[in-house]
């Protein structure tokens, strides 16, 4: 396993909440965190595979907030997600920045679907969406694919810059 993957795997093994894997059995807990590891490695890598692991009929809800900071809220069904991720792959322009996910939280919500909601940190931007919400389900091949994502996109940075090093010459 490489070692950014493990790292990853690492995190998230610390990040789980333990109170909520209680209801899930081991093998589905181990499940879903690789499916995690491959959601995170295929985002923060901009690997176009990460498409592959949504449905096509999911619904994403993706709210946006502008520079001007302005907010507006925007729906897409998986299809049309992975056709404007596609896009924007082959454009140059990949529109997924790497994230970490902490104070990851799952449970089941009927059958084969499970909701994960987690604070979702945006690495290049440093911004916090704290209401990030993935629902996947098992699919007949015994994986798992999104059906639901909600998240925040919020254009402006928040990274403080550094303070300029002041010279010790006079």
């Amino acid at each position: 396993m490489k070692t950014h993957i493990k790292m990853v795997y690492g995190a998230l093994l610390l990040c789980i909440q333990p109170a909520n894997a209680v209801e899930l059995d081991k093998q589905s807990i181990e499940s879903v965190k690789r499916f995690l590891v491959a959601y995170l490695a295929h985002t923060n890598t901009n690997n176009i595979n990460l498409l592959t692991l949504y449905s096509e009929s999911a619904k994403i809800n993706v709210t946006v907030t502008t520079l001007d900071r302005a907010t507006t809220e925007k729906k897409f069904s998986g299809q049309v997600w992975k056709q404007l991720l596609r896009q924007t792959w082959y454009s140059g322009q990949p529109s997924i920045e790497p994230i970490e996910l902490h104070d990851v939280m799952i449970k089941s919500i009927g059958g084969n679907t499970l909701e994960i909601a987690a604070h979702r940190y945006a690495m290049r931007r440093c911004y916090w969406d704290n209401d990030y919400q993935l629902v996947i389900e098992k699919t007949p091949v015994g994986g798992y694919q999104i059906v639901k994502e909600n998240l925040l996109i919020d254009h402006q940075n928040q990274c403080q810059r550094a303070e300029p090093r002041r010279s010790t010459k006079q």
